[in-house]
């Protein structure tokens, strides 16, 4: 007994992918609301299992990130105290600092900025730079 889709196709009729995959849905036994059912579900099963996999893959990242940080804390030297200094009979006055004019002032400032945000792991809209002095 030959099946609707091999008489149409010893018939020499020309047929489209979507011809095909009807043929092929008509002659399962399942209907299709189950088959539209099943369909979405796999689908819908596998983002919720990418979603998770993400997820869990972030968290672990941002543990180990974390715990290298304070390795890196715990390992880095502990500032040594500024060595006391004599008091002298009369200070000297501290010399003003050269002022340079900055062509592009905001293209350095979003370059300090960018800098420093990377450093510290934020985002550039997370940090706020109240002043940025030149040291020599």
């Amino acid at each position: 007994m030959k099946t609707h889709m091999q008489e149409k196709l010893q018939e020499g009729k020309m047929l489209t992918n979507m011809s095909l995959w009807a043929m092929a849905a008509a002659t399962t036994d399942l209907p299709f609301p189950t088959v539209f059912v099943l369909g979405f579900g796999t689908v819908f099963v596998g983002l919720l299992a990418l979603i998770l996999i993400i997820t869990l893959l972030g968290k672990i990242l941002k543990g180990t990130n974390a715990k290298e940080a304070a390795k890196a804390a715990t390992a880095a030297p502990a500032p040594q105290a500024a060595a006391p200094v004599a008091a002298a009979a009369e200070p000297e006055p501290a010399p003003e600092p050269a002022v340079e004019e900055i062509e592009d002032r905001e293209s350095m400032v979003a370059a300090i900025s960018a800098a420093i945000a990377t450093v510290m792991g934020e985002d550039v809209s997370g940090i706020r730079i109240l002043s940025i002095t030149r040291i020599d």
